[in-house]
């Protein structure tokens, strides 16, 4: 993955951030949970280190709830129209999940995981050079400089 410098933010711009790093993995997650977040098939993420996302403007509300698997799953949106911005995982605190969407530039990722597939909808086409993960997917490897921040 290659270090990205870039900006975001919600849709009426009252929430804008920057993203100063080196992701760890970019992925689109089909389970059902995000169908509904996303009001679409799946939420296309970039799994980052948390120090590389800066806030430059507003200060997102947090909903939280607790996945399957146990973890607190804090997800940070805007007030005024609602987008989901990030996500934080209480089994990764040095990490943030960046909702792909909400960049400047999403066409500056490259998406070639997908996880919860066993919930993707039926029309979805996934590529046969992608990782493809039935539940949770295994992101070892792309953790690999910064072992500390996969967490488990």
């Amino acid at each position: 993955m290659i270090k990205l410098t870039t900006a975001g933010g919600c849709r009426c711009a009252e929430c804008r951030y920057i993203l100063d790093g080196v992701p760890f993995v970019a992925y689109a997650c089909h389970c059902k949970e995000c169908q509904k977040l996303t009001s679409s098939a799946f939420l296309t993420c970039l799994q980052i280190p948390a120090e590389s996302l800066k806030l430059t403007f507003g200060e997102p509300s947090m909903s939280r709830r607790t996945a399957d698997s146990g973890n607190i799953l804090q997800t940070y949106f805007c007030d005024r129209c609602s987008s989901t911005l990030f996500a934080k995982n209480s089994a990764r605190p040095r990490v943030r999940t960046l909702h792909v969407g909400t960049l400047d530039e999403p066409d500056r990722v490259e998406v070639k995981a997908h996880i919860w597939v066993k919930g993707k909808l039926p029309w979805v086409q996934l590529r046969s050079e992608d990782r493809v993960y039935q539940e949770a997917g295994d992101w070892r490897e792309d953790y690999v400089r910064d072992p500390d921040s996969y967490g488990e």
